[in-house]
């Protein structure tokens, strides 16, 4: 049940094409969502030598962590995480946007209180993760897409935003929808979020909306993510 892994976030939607002049050679992120549980993460993504932002094989790290709770029959169960993943990434891009496709090896260690039997995720697991992230991005609008699915755990995320550019600004307004869950639990979300270049290759994006886990009622959602290429 570790919804709050990432509660679909994503990193700033950064185009490859739109880096300085010199060839970038990757991107790092970091962000956290507070809802009824919290989390929080962080990353990057570094071209390996002879490849490009964009354009051949990379290595991805990322971290995160939170707290959630979910209900267990009549018990109401509080958690605690931590995780850390890495992988392989290939990249695409063109005047069409671009994409990446990825796998590798994610531990993650939950503790839960009191602690449920039922649940497969508690304590210290491996598994191998598969994710594709990208954006077809047009000269005003953006549809940016992220998934990823745990092989072990079954644990899966989904996320589209469309957005679009204002006027002459570089601030683009967008909704966004996702699902996340695992063979004992489903949520999802609805929201819009706004994103802007505050500093050189450096974006921020805020968001926020509802969201909703099977069994029980909406709550509210915010969000705060960042990135930058280099």
């Amino acid at each position: 049940m570790k919804y709050a892994s990432l509660l679909f976030a994503l990193p700033v939607w950064l185009a490859p094409s739109s880096a300085c002049a010199d060839t970038p050679i990757g991107v790092w992120f970091a962000g956290g969502t507070v809802s009824e549980s919290s989390s929080a993460y962080a990353g990057g993504v570094v071209s390996l030598p002879g490849h490009s932002l964009g354009h051949g094989v990379a290595f991805r790290l990322g971290l995160s962590a939170g707290k959630y709770k979910y209900d267990a029959g009549p018990t109401r169960i509080t958690a605690k995480y931590a995780g850390a993943e890495a992988a392989l990434v290939y990249q695409f891009s063109g005047k069409w946007g671009w994409a990446n496709l990825s796998a590798g090896p994610k531990f993650s260690h939950t503790d839960l209180s009191p602690v449920d039997p039922n649940n497969k995720l508690q304590g210290s697991r491996w598994d191998l993760g598969l994710q594709t992230d990208g954006a077809l991005d047009g000269a005003r609008w953006r549809l940016g897409w992220f998934g990823s699915y745990g092989i072990a755990n079954e644990a899966y995320q989904a996320k589209l935003q469309l957005s679009r550019k204002i006027g002459k600004t570089d601030v683009r307004l967008g909704l966004e929808t996702g699902i996340q869950g695992d063979p004992t639990y489903k949520k999802g979300l609805v929201g819009g979020f706004i994103g802007k270049t505050i500093g050189r290759n450096l974006e921020l994006q805020v968001g926020g909306g509802i969201t909703e886990q099977r069994g029980r009622g909406p709550r509210a959602y915010g969000s705060l993510s960042l990135s930058q290429i280099f």
